[in-house]
Parts: C-alpha cells; structure tokens; sequence
C-alpha cells in the first residue's frame, strides 16, 4: 500500500511528490512498521518465539517490533541506550514501549549492546525458546526486501529524477535503490543522514544495497550518495531552523515532520535542492516519525 502526494514548495518555487511512509497502516507506522511487517513473515514461519533487539529511547524500530511481538505472543528484549530517567516520563515512542510488555534493558555505552544482546538470546535459549536476532533498525535481508516490494508497489508512471530519504542505519535506502534498479529505474537516491558521518553512512548503504542485489538477482544501477551536511551535531539534534520546519510542518503540509528522521531529511533535502538549483522530478520518500513528533 504506497500513497503519494504532491505539494508545492513555496521556498522552492516547484511540485514535490510524497511517498507517505507515515500512513503505512501497521505497527504504528512509518518505514519500520513496513520493514518489521515483512522480518514478522520470516519470524513467524521459522516458527521464532523471542525476539531481541536494540534501539534509542525513541526507536521508530523498537516501537513497532514491541507491538509485532505484543500481537504474536512472542517474549521480547528491547536494549535501549539513552536516558532511562527520560525513557520512564516522554511520551512517543517511549511510552508505547512501557506499555507493550516488553522486558527492556538499558546500556550506558553502544559497546555493550552487542554482550548484552547477546546474553538476553542465551537467557531465551536457556528456557527452551527459539529467539531471533534483529539488528538495530531492521536491518537485514527481510526488512531491505519490504522496500524492495514497497518500490514495486509505486505507480509506474510515476516520474522520479531525484529521489530524498532519510539515512540512518541505510537499509531503507539501500532497500530504494535495489527497488528502483529492479524496476531499471536510473534516477538519484539521495540519503540524507541523520547521525552518521558521510563516510561511514555511504558505507553501510553501499554494502548493503549491494548485498540486497546479490540476494535477489537485482542488476546494479545505482550510486550511493548519503550527506552528512545536515546533521546538526549528530542524532535526535537539530537547530532552530530545522526545528521550525518540524513545528509548522502540519500546518504547511498536512503531515508530521519530527527533528530526528524525517524532518531532519526534508529540511537537508530542501537545502540541497536550493543549493544545487536542482530541476526535475523530486520526490521525498517520508519514512514516518509521527511518535517522535508527538513525544
């Protein structure tokens, strides 16, 4: 199910079309309710009954991999780096984690997630269940083949010259690009990161878009391009002006745009096309964010 909208941007002086993300109708929206939708097929019918996995506070991810399990009856370990004391009082995200039966774990540095990830699959073991390891962001094979699947899905009449997302662990946008080149589409994919550096970010997108063509047969087409101009300082930051592109977002658009992820890409994406004085079709892929919006 793929929504689109056209708006026009006045600070531009041109059309963009919106591929709605947002309105996905499951696990609370947003790429990662598409993502988790499509690993929950392969969680289900290899017959897994544990899931664990990692995320921020405010994980898009983990929101929904708690509801996914929540609905299944299946056990569930969230390991959450952040503020704990944040986590227990913000709404979002967070809250709907608190409420999902989920046992949750913090760490105080990302170098303890992968032990402690690690001890919580041995822990399900050890009871005589069959857990599954999820990456942080859904990022393997499954969750890159819903956007595999999310890219046939578009009107193919639908013209692309351009084509901006949010980069954060690369899988939705290395899941873009072996899509369109599927589809022999040759238009730009232009990740716009949101808390890694370029470098390490073309990396990860790199890799993995190649991986996702290998796997399903997919001619390569496409060039990795992920800025890092707009970062802000780094991930869940953001300055003024990006803050009031989030704050008038429904107002100016009639969709929700937080400072994390989608915000964060809408606005670089904005300043990218002023930039580069870009002409052409330009489309925004908006990956969700509506809980993020709302904490």
């Amino acid at each position: 199910m793929i929504i689109c909208q056209k708006i026009y941007q006045a600070k531009l002086k041109k059309d963009i079309t919106i591929i709605r993300d947002d309105l996905y109708p499951f696990l609370g929206g947003g790429n990662k309710g598409r993502k988790i939708d499509s690993i929950g097929k392969e969680i289900l019918t290899q017959a897994y009954d544990a899931v664990v996995t990692t995320g921020g506070i405010q994980s898009n991810h983990c929101r929904a991999t708690a509801i996914f399990c929540a609905q299944y009856k299946l056990q569930c370990t969230l390991v959450l780096h952040g503020d704990k004391d944040k986590f227990l009082k913000e709404s979002g995200n967070a809250k709907i984690m608190r409420m999902s039966g989920a046992n949750i774990i913090f760490v105080d540095q990302p170098k303890d997630i992968g032990p402690t990830m690690d001890q919580a699959m041995f822990q399900y073991k050890d009871i005589g269940l069959k857990p599954y390891y999820l990456w942080g962001g859904g990022h393997n094979h499954q969750g890159g083949k819903a956007y595999i699947d999310a890219v046939h899905q578009l009107d193919p009449n639908l013209l692309i010259d351009y084509l901006f997302v949010a980069c954060g662990t690369g899988s939705t946008q290395a899941g873009i690009m072996a899509g369109l080149s599927k589809r022999n589409e040759s238009c730009q994919v232009i990740g716009i990161s949101v808390a890694r550096n370029q470098q390490s970010a073309q990396e990860h997108v790199y890799n993995f878009y190649n991986e996702l063509c290998d796997s399903f047969s997919i001619e390569k087409r496409h060039q990795t391009i992920v800025l890092d101009d707009y970062l802000c300082g780094g991930y869940e930051l953001y300055n003024d002006e990006l803050k009031k592109v989030s704050d008038c977002s429904v107002r100016d658009y009639g969709f929700a745009l937080d400072t994390t992820y989608s915000g964060k890409a809408f606005w670089g994406m904005q300043q990218y096309i002023l930039k580069h004085n870009l002409h052409g079709n330009i489309v925004f892929w908006h990956t969700g964010g509506i809980f993020n919006f709302l904490a």
